[in-house]
């Protein structure tokens, strides 16, 4: 089979970053130098088995999509489809008219990822092709195509691209580029020039399909039998601190586990362990000593140093899984957890308690820098009267279109909107000056005006609208970062106060 384009595109039809980046290409006019290559980042995944951690993943996905790439429209479909089928429909159609093949490829990614369709199903993918003038020829694949598709799924899943999505490679230079880039990254890497393979910046997805355990120590294979473990989980052994440094440095990823190997390493491993602990990067990664045998000076020394836990015999493969993956897995728990804790549901926006976590970060950050600092508190106005009259199934989908609208006027990724409480919202927006924080209230208040959401019993007017409160100062050290949530709030108990539907300023 002949491949005239230049770029490799490996994607998934369920991955958001993939579906932005189609977008992308589209808009600056190279998909068509791009031959696609469809592989599966979940093989498991099944539109009628939506599990919790399913839907919070793909919440979290999708918000970063449109915190990187505002201009996309997407939504949050209800589930994660087997994309097997749309994969070796595309196969099928491989010799048929290119134009209206990669048109097809725009309207299945649409189709999902704006619509909520569920892409696994033949009657909507016969459909699909309908619409794009194409026969549909069934997703029977020959021999010869089922073995393709497995070809692409081993390469993605090797490890040069680390299962990373999205993931193209220039064919003539043999470069890659992992992750969901910007337009000048896109642009620099169709026109050849060099960048980085894979920056941490450009991490696509928040949680890892497969995770990553770093063996650090001379011989450390001996005592920590893997076997069991290679499956599930990628492994990768070196043999002291500098080079587990090198490692990290050229990867995407950082690991998930270290095991640091006492016996050869000595006093290094503990200094070791405390240093990894010293970066903000691996606060919650899990780190495992390796000890020589039960010594409780030892196992002491061991946590103060910051590990996670302490072993001694790993030499079994069976007693090496079960003790390492009962690590993992709560790591993988505790990072769920984590997001659950930043969330809310009903919105897909970061919560009060994610706002008040950043609003910290960024007043330290601003009250070393000198820079100033913006919060704009929102308040849909009349919403209980909303509520009493429409329905509170009304009022969530209110919430909702509104949280959306708002979404899409911030263009920084350092921008933060969140669901402050109720019916209230709240932006932070860092390095900000007041025109600044004026102005993009301004979009807010415009973008909610546009919905024109019905609003029968509003006293400002016939649709929903909402009342703002702005305020900008310069963090002070000695200052607390709730002053500037208070002043805004005080700007918004005047704008309701003066008649709602308008902005006010500190």
């Amino acid at each position: 089979m002949t491949l005239p384009a230049d770029f490799l595109f490996y994607s998934d039809f369920n991955c958001p970053f993939c579906f932005a980046l189609s977008e992308r290409l589209l808009v600056m006019g190279e998909a068509g130098n791009v031959h696609w290559r469809g592989i599966q980042h979940m093989p498991a995944a099944a539109s009628h088995d939506a599990s919790l951690a399913d839907q919070t993943q793909l919440i979290n996905e999708v918000s970063v999509v449109r915190k990187r790439a505002p201009e996309i429209n997407i939504v949050t479909p209800g589930f994660r489809p087997n994309t097997a089928p749309a994969n070796r429909l595309l196969m099928n159609l491989e010799a048929q008219d290119p134009k209206a093949q990669s048109h097809l490829r725009t309207l299945v990614y649409r189709a999902y990822w704006q619509e909520g369709r569920d892409i696994s199903d033949p009657d909507v993918l016969a459909e699909l092709c309908e619409a794009a003038g194409l026969t549909f020829p069934g997703l029977e694949l020959t021999e010869a195509g089922e073995t393709l598709l497995a070809r692409w799924q081993q390469e993605w899943e090797g490890g040069r691209f680390q299962r990373r999505l999205p993931a193209m490679i220039s064919r003539a230079q043999d470069k890659p580029l992992l992750g969901f880039p910007t337009f000048d990254l896109l642009a620099g890497f169709f026109a050849g020039s060099a960048l980085p393979i894979a920056p941490e910046s450009l991490a696509a997805c928040e949680l890892k399909p497969r995770q990553v355990v770093l063996l650090v120590g001379q011989g450390i294979g001996e005592r920590c039998n893997t076997t069991e473990l290679e499956a599930a989980y990628e492994i990768v052994t070196v043999a002291d601190p500098e080079a587990a440094d090198r490692w990290m440095k050229g990867q995407s990823c950082l690991p998930d586990m270290l095991v640091l190997d006492a016996l050869s390493l000595g006093g290094d491993a503990f200094a070791y362990c405390t240093l990894l602990r010293q970066d903000a990067r691996h606060r919650q990664t899990s780190i495992i000593l390796l000890l020589q045998g039960a010594d409780s000076e030892q196992e002491l020394a061991a946590f103060d140093a910051g590990a996670t836990d302490v072993m001694f015999d790993l030499t079994h493969p069976k007693v090496c899984q079960a003790r390492l993956d009962l690590q993992l897995r709560a790591t993988r728990s505790t990072a769920l957890l984590a997001s659950l804790a930043r969330l809310d549901h009903l919105t897909e926006l970061p919560n009060r308690r994610e706002y008040d976590r950043k609003l910290e970060e960024e007043w330290l950050r601003a009250s070393r820098t000198g820079t100033s600092l913006s919060v704009i508190l929102i308040d849909i106005d009349h919403f209980k009267a909303y509520n009493d009259h429409y329905g509170h199934a009304r009022g969530d989908d209110c919430l909702r279109q509104v949280a959306k609208a708002m979404a899409r006027t911030l263009r920084r990724p350092a921008d933060l909107l969140a669901r402050y409480g109720g019916e209230e919202f709240v932006v932070l927006l860092p390095e900000t000056l007041p025109r600044g924080g004026r102005k993009v209230a301004q979009a807010l208040a415009e973008a909610v005006r546009e919905l024109q959401l019905p609003h029968a019993h509003a006293s400002c007017a016939d649709h929903v609208t909402v009342s703002i409160g702005v305020a900008t100062g310069v963090p002070k050290r000695q200052g607390a970062p709730r002053e500037l949530t208070e002043q805004a709030d005080a700007a918004l108990y005047r704008a309701k106060k003066d008649g709602r539907d308008r902005i006010r300023e500190a």
